[in-house]
């Protein structure tokens, strides 16, 4: 009776060790035909979402590396350093963004320089039309939490849209924004503008997992006496589940008066 008690003990504990859900759906992975649903899906007995009970709301985080290699005309050559977070809310059509990047860099004197970038705070609306093209337009402002040699930074403000247009695996996209610049101008050292900015380009979805896009962009600097700023930039995405991505970014510097080359390597958390 003794041994017959420890053999189902242990083909009880062995069941346990057999029974893995990885996902939490109640559907072990075994039997389990949609792997990596969000905790907010009903699904059904093969494991696949019938329902989903919190679609009208949810917030996502990128947190990373970033590294530009500046470009002579804007100041010395610099390799800076940075690290940036953004923060994304989403209600039904509607959200919320911040960004904000802490740089750091040594001069030619050996001087160690950081701080943080200005941060922006913004929010927009956002939707998808004939199922295919996906528009958003937005406002925010740029908060002056950059300190720079002028001693001049005040909070300045951006408008912007941006239109994707879907067909099977291919996307082409399109940005346009405007930001209104309120630093004073400092004679004998610098003079400002307000600057205009847009980027077009197209991407292709490889998998369900991986994206990769191609684009140009332009914009003016906001010191009058620098040119315009271009660039050719890759980005590319990759999904690990329906909670975690990682983004790199790298762009390359057409014009004289842009980063001549810059990259990101950022990882996000999808809640």
């Amino acid at each position: 009776m003794f041994k017959i008690s420890w053999l189902l003990l242990f083909l009880f504990v062995l069941n346990l060790h057999a029974y893995v859900d990885s996902d939490m759906d109640g559907v072990a992975d075994s039997e389990d035909r949609c792997p990596n649903t969000p905790l907010s899906d009903l699904v059904d007995k093969r494991g696949c979402a019938l329902e989903r009970l919190y679609n009208e709301y949810h917030y996502d985080t990128v947190y990373g590396f970033n590294y530009a290699d500046t470009a002579p005309l804007v100041s010395q050559h610099l390799n800076i350093p940075s690290f940036s977070l953004r923060a994304d809310v989403y209600y039904k059509n509607y959200y919320l963004q911040s960004y904000t990047a802490y740089y750091m860099n040594t001069d030619a004197n050996g001087d160690v320089q950081s701080g943080f970038y200005d941060t922006y705070v913004g929010g927009g609306y956002q939707k998808y039309l004939l199922d295919s093209l996906f528009v958003s337009v937005g406002a925010g402002v740029l908060l002056p939490t950059y300190q720079d040699d002028i001693v001049n930074n005040s909070t300045d403000y951006q408008m912007q849209a941006s239109a994707s247009y879907i067909r099977n695996n291919l996307t082409f996209f399109g940005s346009y924004s405007y930001t209104l610049i309120n630093d004073k101008d400092r004679t004998n050292v610098a003079t400002f503008q307000n600057t205009t900015a847009y980027s077009v380009g197209a991407g292709r979805y490889f998998n369900e997992k991986m994206y990769a896009s191609l684009s140009y962009s332009f914009t003016n600097s906001v010191y009058t006496h620098i040119t315009d700023i271009t660039a050719a930039s890759l980005y590319t995405t990759y999904t690990i589940n329906v909670h975690k991505y990682f983004i790199f970014r790298y762009s390359y510097g057409l014009s004289k008066s842009a980063n001549d080359n810059s990259l990101s390597l950022l990882i996000g958390h999808h809640f």
